[in-house]
């Protein structure tokens, strides 16, 4: 038995199902709705359009299906356990709940129609609506389905049964609408007999006018003049075929492959293929083009599109975007001439460009306490190829990397990532890494949309480097350890070592900069050591002793420029090795070593003041002479303190761990082999992983492991120090 509701306020009858929602307007990007579009739920599809609104439903299934109004944006959402689809061409609502199928008219507030589905007939289904018919499928004797027609009646809904399809035919729904007249969907067969066809029903007489097989179930479209499908060809491409209902006539053409959605404006067919704005190579079908069937000129309505429905008034409407408006509903409707022209009628906020929605890069970065740091942008969409670009605004010195993102970098699909390891392209050798030094820096991402939709991304901004924790041995502020050589003439050069994932690199500028850094004529001095942050000025500082016994004390301005120099005292010539960088005392500050000709270790503390930067010296014990070298190596073995290292004249290298009170534990042997003719050099941390490391002749790494029963991993070669200039440099710094 069959029911109806005629008129009843729309309240009444659902009994408390639907709830008004607040309307919202976002705006994201500068992406703004027009004046006259209303919101857009994000992340909706869109089932239906009508004169008064819009039925739209979760593509997560979140939250319910909604019904938008144009007049005000006022939302209505369907309750839990309701399956709500759109009636085609209407502003009418299909809402299924409990084996009863509902229509509700929603611009009136009303239900004009109520069909109980188990009085319907055997395995009764819904299919669909055209305003306020409603189709149902029931089965029939020869394995086929019927179709029957109910529309609201004056006491009880008619009943009519649509005449002229076959017995054979299944799977009927009504995909669209055009005045008095309705489109169909139905295939017949099964396996490799099975075929799909349209047909055309008259609604007033709930016959058949015309049909017809078709190679696949692609798009449908039906307007009051014509008819337009899909199909595959042999070659792979896809073909349009628009038949005019009133000659007969078919006209074809092959836009290119995939599957297309199709639609009818005035004499107008429109064409694309579905959801390019996350394709990640381009397409002319992204767009949705509108070709006109007399002349076959066509016009490109959208960037792209994800669905289409039929709307009122020889119309369609779009779910998708353009570049200079953004995401949401768009209506297609002839204008001037008949020229389909497409007006934003919802807008969801998002941009359908590329745009930058946020960024996680603070105004500060310490690259002194992490090796590396994640740089984050959020995009708006990530099928981008994207140009990083960071620049030192005080150097020049830049850093530049392709990012694709990817959608496993981060929980958030939309987010660009780049693992940064604090460096920057050197001015001089561009294929070689550096250290970035502390100080201003901007960055710069060009984004460009590997689909073709929209113009590239150019977006800018601006963070600061700093170290708050400095390298002994840092002449540039770059957080990576630096040598100090002179070669044969007298000159002073000055190399930087970088560690990146793949190892330790070491190469050395020579630009006009570094040519500067220290005038010719050091030949005078026979001893330079580097010895850290000696002076107070926060980076590294080095101290050279002249012939006469005079040693100098040096100060860095972490700009690879040094202050002219500052006399510290007379007869340092006493001392047959020196060795600077090692904080034994505990105090934060760097401290001297010595050894004098009898084999006595003297401590020299450092007091952190250039005019005296050392306190009166401590003798730490005696029998030093049986070394040929000791080095100041920083807190290599996990020590309280900074360590010492010294080579015997067996090649033996022994560890002295320092105690942080400005003693030396007793040594531990580290082991054999270690030649007389190599430079042991205390860097500093080379590897960036917070323990200082040991260089040797810049050829290899030993790695400290903070760890003083073995204090250093195994040897890792390095790349060479590239030394451009004549004369091979004889002395090696720390």
């Amino acid at each position: 038995m069959l029911a109806v509701a005629v008129g009843t306020a729309l309240a009444i009858t659902v009994g408390g199902v639907l709830s008004a929602v607040p309307a919202t307007a976002d705006t994201v990007a500068g992406v703004l709705a027009t004046a006259s579009a209303v919101p857009y739920p994000k992340g909706h599809g869109l089932w239906s359009m009508g004169r008064t609104g819009f039925l739209t439903w979760d593509d997560t299934g979140a939250t319910p299906p909604r019904w938008t109004r144009f007049s005000d944006g006022a939302t209505t959402s369907f309750a839990a356990g309701h399956s709500v689809l759109g009636s085609r061409d209407s502003d009418t609502v299909i809402d299924m709940w409990r084996g009863g199928v509902t229509l509700r008219d929603m611009a009136t507030g009303t239900a004009p129609l109520w069909v109980d589905l188990s009085t319907a007939g055997p395995d009764a289904q819904e299919a669909g609506a055209v305003g306020s018919t409603l189709f149902v499928t029931t089965a029939n004797a020869t394995g086929g389905q019927n179709l029957d027609l109910y529309a609201p009646g004056d006491a009880a809904p008619s009943k009519r049964a649509v005449t002229g399809l076959p017995a054979n035919a299944t799977g009927l729904f009504a995909v669209g609408a055009a005045g008095t007249d309705a489109l169909l969907s139905y295939r017949t067969g099964s396996g490799t007999t099975a075929r799909h066809h349209w047909a055309v029903v008259d609604l007033t007489t709930a016959t058949v006018t015309a049909q017809r097989a078709r190679a696949s179930d692609g798009g449908l479209a039906l307007s009051a003049t014509h008819v337009a499908w899909t199909e595959p060809t042999a070659t792979g491409l896809t073909t349009v075929n628009v038949l005019n209902r009133a000659t007969g006539l078919v006209q074809r053409f092959s836009p290119g492959a995939g599957d297309l959605t199709v639609s009818l404006v005035g004499d107008w067919v429109t064409y694309a293929r579905r959801d390019g704005l996350r394709d990640y190579s381009p397409d002319p079908l992204h767009a949705l083009t509108a070709r006109n069937l007399t002349t076959g000129a066509t016009r490109k309505l959208l960037d792209h599109v994800v669905t289409a429905v039929d709307a009122p008034g020889d119309a369609i409407g779009v779910r998708g975007g353009t570049a200079a408006q953004g995401e949401g509903l768009y209506r297609i409707a002839p204008g001037t001439g008949g020229v389909p022209v497409a007006t934003l009628v919802a807008s969801s906020g998002e941009p359908t460009r590329v745009a930058l929605l946020g960024h996680g890069i603070p105004s500060v970065i310490d690259l002194s306490r992490s090796r590396s740091f994640d740089l984050t942008w959020r995009l708006s969409r990530i099928n981008v190829e994207m140009r990083l670009t960071l620049r030192n605004t005080r150097t020049g010195e830049t850093k530049t990397q392709t990012v694709f993102p990817l959608a496993e970098q981060a929980t958030d699909f939309e987010y660009a990532h780049f693992d940064w390891q604090g460096d920057v392209a050197r001015t001089d050798a561009p294929e070689l890494p550096t250290g970035a030094p502390a100080g201003a820096y901007t960055w710069r991402i060009d984004a460009k949309p590997l689909n073709g939709i929209g113009p590239d991304l150019v977006a800018t901004g601006s963070f600061s480097v700093i170290r708050s924790r400095t390298q002994p041995h840092d002449f540039d502020s770059d957080g990576s350890p630096d040598l100090l050589a002179r070669d044969a003439a007298g000159r002073l050069w000055l190399g930087d070592s970088f560690s990146t994932r793949y190892g330790v690199e070491y190469s050395t500028q020579f630009t006009e900069a570094y040519a500067k850094v220290v005038s010719g004529g050091w030949n005078i001095y026979d001893r330079i050591e580097a010895t850290g942050n000696l002076g107070g000025s926060g980076v590294g500082d080095f101290v050279a002793r002249d012939r006469a016994g005079v040693l100098w004390l040096f100060k860095g301005r972490g700009d690879r420029t040094f202050s002219s120099r500052i006399r510290i005292g007379a007869g340092w010539n006493t001392y047959d090795r020196i060795a600077g960088g090692s904080d034994l005392t505990g105090d934060g500050r760097p401290d001297l070593l010595t050894t004098d000709k009898a084999g006595v270790l003297w401590l020299h503390p450092g007091t952190g003041r250039d005019t005296a930067p050392f306190a009166a010296r401590r003798k730490l014990g005696t029998g030093w002479g049986i070394y040929t070298q000791i080095t100041a190596v920083g807190d290599l073995a996990g020590g309280p303190a900074g360590d010492l290292v010294a080579r015997d004249r067996a090649g033996v290298l022994w560890l002295h761990l320092g105690k942080g009170d400005g003693t030396l534990a007793p040594r531990t042997r580290i082991g054999g082999g270690w030649g007389a003719g190599w430079d042991l050099v205390g860097l500093g941390d080379a590897d960036r992983d917070g323990r200082a490391d040991l260089s040797v002749s810049e050829s290899y790494l030993y790695r400290g492991t903070g760890d003083w029963h073995a204090p250093l991993r195994p040897r890792e070669e390095t790349y060479p120090m590239r030394w451009d200039y004549p004369t091979e440099p004889f002395d090696l710094f720390a």
